[in-house]
């Protein structure tokens, strides 16, 4: 489907959660996180089909900010704790590992001094401002679950932006 993608945070982190998820299955624990999930991901089939997808794009490209704030994440939807908090980011890094996912540091000093960004920061943030400038300095889309704020800006600057739901609902 892409070649080339950014992946905000929301895709990131469910698409680990999935992935632990179906880790889970697969060692014979019950599966109790995917109820943490969207709805179109809490279903199975659903989360092996998106990450079959996220798995296709060859070149995963994402910020230090987002992988960042999956710790955030984590801490506060998830609650784990001890082994299991461990079995997750072991799970997770060795997922982000084999995607060999493109961790990119985008400059707050460097977005300001662009006249196309220094406007976005205040509007809709640091790590979603810095989701477009690696999109459009890529030339390539820009996949997320916000279609509050990211996905309605990410348009109207010209970036290919995907929301998630959608994706799934192209794959059935």
């Amino acid at each position: 489907m892409f070649r080339r993608a950014v992946l905000d945070t929301g895709p990131l982190y469910s698409a680990l959660v999935c992935n632990y998820s179906l880790r889970d299955i697969e060692y014979g624990r019950p599966p109790r996180l995917a109820s943490e999930l969207n709805v179109p991901l809490r279903e199975r089939v659903t989360q092996q089909q998106f990450l079959d997808l996220l798995r296709s794009i060859d070149e995963k490209l994402t910020t230090s900010h987002v992988i960042a704030e999956l710790q955030g994440l984590e801490k506060s939807r998830l609650g784990l704790r001890g082994n299991e908090r461990l079995r997750f980011w072991r799970t997770s890094i060795e997922l982000l590992m084999l995607w060999s996912i493109d961790e990119k540091l985008i400059r707050l000093l460097d977005m300001a001094a662009d006249e196309n960004f220094k406007n976005l920061i205040p509007e809709i943030g640091l790590v979603d401002t810095g989701l477009i400038h690696l999109a459009l300095k890529h030339g390539c889309a820009l996949i997320t679950e916000d279609e509050r704020t990211l996905f309605p800006r990410a348009l109207e600057v010209g970036v290919d932006c995907r929301l998630v739901k959608q994706l799934i609902s192209a794959q059935f």
